[in-house]
């Protein structure tokens, strides 16, 4: 899958890309963003897994504005979603105490590795 770059512009206004993959695909690339820096020790781990908490929940209230009911339609979506899902699963497990840095460095080195840029 190819990271959406593309973000839409409209009288100096950032925009949410128009597609439920495009949304999808800029959660995945603001939580990838941040794993290089935070597995050289630039962050921590609370930011690094509020990060990713945020972009997950970021996807979904654009989604919701969007009018979109969350399904997954295609192999693309289906793909992305669970993406998303880990991405929640480990930084809201870190937040919640349920496991450590460590956790959080193996999700983003994997995150990094497929979806950073190549």
């Amino acid at each position: 899958m190819e990271p959406n770059r593309v973000v839409e512009q409209q009288h100096g206004a950032t925009l949410a890309p128009a597609s439920q993959a495009g949304r999808m695909r800029a959660a995945v690339d603001q939580a990838v963003a941040a794993g290089p820096g935070f597995l050289r020790g630039d962050i921590d781990a609370d930011r690094m897994a509020n990060t990713m908490v945020r972009a997950v929940r970021s996807y979904t209230e654009q989604e919701q504005a969007a009018g979109g009911d969350g399904a997954s339609r295609g192999a693309e979506i289906q793909a992305l979603q669970h993406v998303l899902a880990e991405l929640m699963a480990c930084g809201s497990g870190y937040l919640a105490g349920r496991c450590d840095a460590a956790c959080v460095a193996r999700t983003m080195t994997q995150m990094v590795r497929e979806f950073g840029p190549h």
